[in-house]
This record gives C-alpha cells, sequence and structure tokens, in this order.
C-alpha cells in the first residue's frame, strides 16, 4: 500500500517527502555527471588506454546489472526499508570514489583499479536505483507519477546541462582523479536528504516469497510478456548494445580523432541537457498533446540518429564543435519527453508486488546489454577503427527500431490507469 495522504495534493512537488527523494538525486546526478567524464578521460589520457581497453572499462560499471539486478529486484520487494538500503549505497559510493583520488596521491593509481572501482560502484548502483525505482511510487499516488517522474527528469537534465561542462572544467583545473571527489561529497549529501524522510512502506506482506528462482522468473515474465512493454524492453536491449558499445569509444574518438578536450566535450553534453530541461518541463503537457506510443518510439528514435553525427563530423574546430552540440539539443528534446513516458508507463502498468522485480528486470537487460556492447565494441574498433566502428554501430541500432512500428505500444494514444492493466 501506498504510504500517502488520504487526499493527496495535485502535484508532487506538494508531498514534503518527496521533494527529499527529488533533492537527494538531483545532487547526486550532478557529481555522477562529473564522473561520467572524468573516469573515461583519466582513461583516455592518463592511463593511455586502448579501445579495447575503454570497452573493459564501460562494460565493468554495466556488468554488475547481469550479475545481480534480477536478486535485487526480489530482495527489494521484499523488504521494507528501502530509504535505508538507499542511504547505505549512498554512503559506500562516496567512500569507494574516494579511494581513485588517494591511489593518485600516493603514485599508485592504475587501471585494473578503474576496474574494480567501476565495478563496484555499478553493484552499488544496482541496489540503489531498484530500491529508488520502487519507493518513488510508494510516497506518491498514481495521478501524481507522471508528475512526479518528470521533475525527476528535470533533475537529470539540469546534471546533464550543468554536470559535463561543470566536469570538463574541474578535470581541466584539479586533472581527472581528484574531480571524483566532488561526485563523492555529492553522494553524502544525497544521503543527507534521505535521512530527512520519515515515509517508509513495510514489505508486501500479501505477497508471500515464494522461491528466488520463481521470483526473478515472474519479474521477467512481468515485463517481457507485458502487453506494452514487452516489444518495447526487447528492442530496447538490441539498441542499448549497439549504443552502449557506441558510447564506450566516444571520450577516445572525440579526444584522439576530433582533438577535443575535456571543456569542449562537457560543452557539447551541456547542451543537451540545457535542451532537456524545458523538455522534461513540458513532459505533462506533451503526454496530453501526442500520443504516447509514438512519442517513445521516435523521440528514441532521434538519440540514435544523433549519435551518427559524431563519426560524421568534420572540418575547423568550431564546426565540428557546433555540429556535435546542435545534434545534442535536438535529441536532448526528443529523448527526454520519450525517456520520461516510458519511464512511466512501466511503473503504471506494473502491479506494486512486482515493481521492484520488473525494474531489475529492464535493469539486468538494458545495462547487460550495455557491458556486452562496450565489450564489442572495443573489439570493433581495435579492427576497424574508431570511424568506422562508430557508424556500423549506429546503423545496427537504428535498425531495431522497426519491430517496434509493429508492435502495441506503437498504437498507444493515452497514458493507461493502473486499475485498467493486468501483469500476465
Amino acid at each position: 500500500m501506498n504510504v500517502q495522504e488520504s487526499a493527496p495534493p495535485q502535484s508532487a512537488w506538494a508531498n514534503p517527502n518527496f521533494r527529499n527523494v527529488w533533492s537527494a538525486l538531483s545532487v547526486s546526478l550532478i557529481g555522477s555527471q562529473i564522473t561520467s567524464l572524468a573516469v573515461p578521460l583519466l582513461a583516455a589520457l592518463t592511463l593511455n588506454a586502448t579501445p579495447l581497453q575503454m570497452g573493459y572499462l564501460a562494460a565493468a560499471e554495466r556488468f554488475p546489472s547481469l550479475l545481480f539486478s534480477l536478486f535485487t529486484g526480489v530482495w527489494v520487494d521484499r523488504i521494507g526499508r528501502k530509504r535505508l538500503l538507499m542511504i547505505w549505497m549512498d554512503v559506500l559510493r562516496a567512500v569507494l570514489l574516494l579511494s581513485v583520488p588517494l591511489a593518485a596521491i600516493l603514485g599508485v593509481l592504475t587501471l585494473p583499479q578503474l576496474y574494480v572501482v567501476a565495478f563496484l560502484l555499478g553493484t552499488l548502483t544496482v541496489f540503489f536505483e531498484v530500491a529508488h525505482y520502487a519507493y518513488v511510487p510508494v510516497i506518491l499516488p498514481d495521478s501524481q507519477i507522471l508528475d512526479g517522474n518528470s521533475k525527476l527528469q528535470v533533475s537529470h537534465s539540469a546534471a546533464s546541462s550543468a554536470g559535463p561542462g561543470l566536469g570538463g572544467l574541474i578535470v581541466q583545473w584539479l586533472t581527472a582523479p581528484f574531480a571524483l571527489i566532488f561526485d563523492a561529497l555529492t553522494y553524502l549529501a544525497s544521503a543527507f536528504f534521505l535521512l530527512r524522510i520519515r515515509a517508509e512502506a513495510p514489505p508486501l506482506r500479501n505477497f508471500p516469497p515464494q522461491g528466488v528462482v520463481k521470483d526473478v522468473r515472474e519479474g521477467l515474465s512481468a515485463l517481457l510478456r507485458q502487453r506494452l512493454l514487452g516489444a518495447w524492453a526487447m528492442c530496447g536491449t538490441a539498441i542499448v548494445f549497439f549504443t552502449g558499445a557506441f558510447e564506450a569509444q566516444y571520450i577516445l574518438y572525440a579526444t584522439r580523432e576530433l582533438n577535443l578536450n575535456a571543456g569542449w566535450i562537457g560543452l557539447i553534453a551541456a547542451a543537451g541537457g540545457v535542451a532537456a530541461l524545458p523538455a522534461a518541463f513540458l513532459t505533462t503537457r506533451v503526454a496530453q498533446w501526442l500520443p504516447v506510443g509514438p512519442t517513445i518510439i521516435l523521440g528514441t528514435l532521434v538519440w540514435v540518429l544523433s549519435l551518427l553525427v559524431v563519426p560524421l563530423a568534420s572540418g575547423p574546430l568550431g564546426v565540428v564543435v557546433g555540429v556535435l552540440a546542435l545534434a545534442r539539443v535536438v535529441s536532448g528534446l526528443t529523448f527526454t519527453v520519450a525517456n520520461v513516458q516510458q519511464w512511466s508507463l512501466r511503473q503504471i502498468v506494473t502491479p506494486e508486488h512486482l515493481r521492484g522485480r520488473v525494474s531489475a528486470s529492464n535493469r539486468f537487460l538494458i545495462d547487460g546489454a550495455q557491458a556486452l556492447g562496450a565489450v564489442f565494441g572495443g573489439v570493433l574498433a581495435t579492427g576497424l577503427g574508431l570511424r568506422r566502428s562508430l557508424i556500423l554501430l549506429c546503423i545496427g541500432g537504428l535498425l531495431c527500431f522497426l519491430p517496434l512500428f509493429f508492435a502495441p505500444i506503437w498504437k498507444l494514444r493515452k497514458m493507461p490507469e493502473s486499475s485498467t492493466v493486468t501483469a500476465p
């Protein structure tokens, strides 16, 4: 049962518990954006990583989803203290990140340490995000979930706009290892905001635990066999296999082929974040104006198309930066709306007792595909070169959209009510 007032406010923002969840997420996201730029730059520029090593590094962060996410979902659905779990994950991630600048000071920082840090950080993030996904519907009624997710997406967009630019400046100023100190501090701030929340849901005792394997299978089935979610989950997994391979090589291509420094890379990423801000604010209205299914599919399609601009960009530095920034702006506007819609759709159509497992199943597929794709991208770039491999990866991602135009989600016009949807 949701922890909420009998007459909930019309806006999620009026809920003090939600405001603390939003604050915790917002502050940690900015730090995470800095880390997402600092770690690959550290590997590429300081430790002279090869394309295959860059693939290993990207895979190390995603690989925990393959190992732990399904069982994490079962556990999260069985426990009540999801907020306490998120607090501990924040504290442990802060401690873990501080080990990198410490190793740099001692002169013992190596790529294997980065692999270990990325793997452990990914493991802690799996626990945090599965709990977070299941916890938001605890403090918000169904009628406020889209509004709440829109506000959370504003945080993602604001972090995407401020984080990379700030990260680029910090990396230029302090070097990549010491930029991670800022992310560690943001995780501690996130834990502080979560400590202020008093709402906590009890375990769902009316759904007694079965065997772990049976619980895992039930979560996967609820995602893959659900009429609106199944095709999107399977095609989305294939799409992120190719985009994960692309993103694992992006920093290496930008620094070695396009000769961009940390500041320019951060500025380009920030352009997309700035464009995503108004899109996040307008998501609720867009859901009323445009059909939900086509918005999700076409908005994501534009994002993949924007990646193709990267290996095709050429010319003077100003032209390259301008073209890449423009592509980020367009994808930021469309993908933000699409992401909030699919995120909200999955929460609404999933029964409460399955939300943790469905979220974990989604992470298992998406992050697992990204991990395998990252290694594949490293192998492909080693054999074909960075530019040709990036072009082929974009084409592969685009082909994965074809089945979606014949799936039930393409015909979805309005967001369904949770009471009208049943799990398989």
